[in-house]
């Protein structure tokens, strides 16, 4: 599902080993989505996700386009996984990229 929204939030950072051995890094991400409600106000829906990254330099990049809330495009992956008897939802973020105007 692609979005426009803004980064609301850039939380904690992991890193994590894939199935290959390779090391991994991943950021919790809070991104709010605007839309007019059917009055006519303007609300928005809030996610928090986790988003892979590859460098620092992506990550200061994402604290940089929070503090200017700057309109972004991205994808959201939703999935379902079982942990101790209990459903959780995962939200992945995807190609978060800055849409010319």
């Amino acid at each position: 599902m692609i979005l426009k929204g803004f980064i609301k939030e850039v939380g904690q950072t992991r890193s994590w080993t894939n199935k290959d051995g390779e090391q991994r890094q991943s950021v919790k991400l809070t991104v709010a989505i605007p839309y007019l409600s059917k009055d006519g106000q303007e609300r928005q829906d809030e996610l928090i996700g986790e988003m892979s990254y590859g460098n620092p330099e992506f990550l200061t990049s994402l604290q940089q386009t929070c503090q200017a809330r700057e309109t972004c495009e991205f994808q959201v992956g939703f999935s379902l996984s079982e942990w101790q008897g209990k459903k959780i939802q995962n939200i992945r973020v995807y190609n978060l990229t800055k849409p010319m105007i």
